[in-house]
This record gives C-alpha cells, structure tokens and sequence, in this order.
C-alpha cells in the first residue's frame, strides 16, 4: 500500500517569536520523520517548480504562528487543499509552553516546537495504522479457484480451497489467528438483493453458530450464523453504504466481519470443506426448485 506524502506548511512570521516556533515545528517534524516534507512558503509563492510538486496531492499540515494565518491563506491563495491547520497560541495553551517573546528561541520556545512536531508525527502514525487496518488481505485474495454449478438462468459457486462452511451457508476463512466470516453465493442467491447489514458490536464475543449478524434483503431477514467462536476484532464498514457487494463478490469484498478465533481446531471438526460444501449446496439447490414447480 502507497502511504500519502505528507508536507508541512509554516508561516514565515519571523518577526515574532510564534513565527519562530511555527518554522521551528516545521524543521523538527521533518527531520524526525522524513517521509514529512517540509515546505518553504516564499518559495511555494513565487511558484517554485520543487514545492509545487511538494504539495501535488499532499496531505498539507499548515503551522501558523498567529491569528493572521499566513500559512493557511498563502494555501488558499495557490489553491492547496489543507488537511490540517494548526494555531500556535492554540498549542500554547494546550501544552501550557510559554516561548517568550524573544526570537531567539528560549528553552520553552524549543520545547514547545518540540510538542508540536511530536504532536503531529504521532497524528500521521495513527491515521497511518488506522488506514493499514482497513486494508483486509480478504479484499485482494484473487487466486481463488471455484466449484461452480448452475440451475436454470442461476449461477452458484463455492471456492475450492482455504473456506469451511456450516450448514447455515455461512463460511469462514482463516488468515493465522484471524478470521473473515461472510455468507455464501447460494444464500445470497436465494436472499435477493441485500439492503440493510447490522452489524455486532467489536469486542462481542460469541460461540459457535451463534448469529454474528443481520442482514435484510428484498424478500427477508436472515442471520450471519457463525462457522466458529471467537471474538468481533472488525466488520465491514463498505457494507454500510454498498449492502450489495455481498450480493455481488460475497467470498472476498462482502465479508462481514473479522475475528479473533478461539479453537478453530476444534470448531472445524463440525465444518464442511468447499468441496462437501459443494455437495451439500446442490441438494438444497435441487430442494427449493421442486418447492417452485
């Protein structure tokens, strides 16, 4: 996964001690983390090739010294989209750090510089994990090989390898420790368009074939019964605004939730591998068309 750049914008208030202590958190931030680019604003101004490119789909922090904003209207100005704007006498206050009025930066003038740039290195880390927790190996499992079978104008599939099922049509695919759960392509089938997806809470903890799940479709209501036991680490939170990908790829982009297993060894003695799975989907294929005709 690509990670966005990330630049800092100071304002160039050189004149005040404020302004010192913006550029100052500039020049910290940047070099305690060099994936963090540090932008000179005259030259960002004069169009200088360089922080054109800097700033080019950036994340853009501007640090402004006071309520003047040179930074943040200097951004405004280039037309520079701003993902953070930072007050320094707000951050003042925050870490209780008063730089004096000296522009030669006095101890707390430094320490509070130091704060600032700490501060937003630590905000980077944290959207950084949060976003590589989105990221679900799941999503982008595209070697799976299927089983597929067909009755009438209808379609049924069931991967080959690496997912068990219950009896419930639901499946579980293991990554180590963790787990995704979803429903199957007959179950979604015989669903019809999915609507609505509530969701357990994270944390929940639950047994095996216990409900993990709700989702409502055009025809019904039907529970996610889980293959194993363990505990909501995840969910889907694309289901909530696109319901239909369970419909339309339910063993990799419609998963439901992820899990931490509790015994998957021993869970897995009631499960059915693709291939039983297979067979079992085609019987109960077989049974709702005698109920049509």
């Amino acid at each position: 996964m690509v990670e966005r750049k990330t630049a800092i914008l100071p304002c160039n208030g050189l004149d005040k001690a404020l302004g010192v202590v913006a550029g100052r958190t500039g020049i910290i931030a940047s070099t305690k983390d060099p994936t963090i680019k540090l932008v000179c604003p005259v030259l960002l101004n004069t169009s200088d090739p360089k922080y054109d490119e800097m700033v080019k789909d950036a994340d853009v922090i501007c640090v402004n010294g006071c309520m003047t904003r040179c930074a943040t209207k200097l951004a405004e100005t280039r037309k520079i989209p701003v993902k953070t704007n930072i007050l320094v006498p707000d951050m003042v206050k925050r870490f209780d750090l008063k730089p004096g009025a000296d522009l030669v930066l006095q101890p707390s003038g430094i320490q509070l510089a130091e704060a600032i740039a700490d501060d937003i290195i630590m905000s980077i880390k944290n959207e950084r994990e949060s976003t590589a927790q989105d990221v679900h190996p799941i999503d982008i499992d595209e070697k799976t090989e299927y089983f597929e079978t067909q009755k009438d104008k209808f379609y049924f599939k069931v991967p080959k390898n690496a997912y068990m099922f219950n009896e419930n049509d639901c499946w579980v695919r293991v990554y180590g420790k963790h787990a995704y759960l979803g429903i199957s392509d007959f179950l979604q089938n015989q669903a019809g368009d999915i609507l609505f997806i509530e969701m357990p809470a994270i944390g929940k903890e639950f047994g095996q074939f216990d409900d993990v799940g709700t989702f409502e479709s055009v025809k019904t209501v039907l529970d996610l019964i889980s293959p194993v036991s363990g505990k909501v680490i995840a969910v889907n939170k694309r289901l909530a605004s696109a319901p239909e990908l369970a419909n339309q790829d339910p063993y990799h982009k419609g998963w439901f939730v992820k899990v931490e297993l509790a015994d998957f060894e021993e869970d897995k003695s009631l499960l059915l591998d693709g291939a039983a799975y297979f067979e079992f989907m085609k019987k109960n294929i077989e049974k709702e068309a005698n109920k049509t005709h």
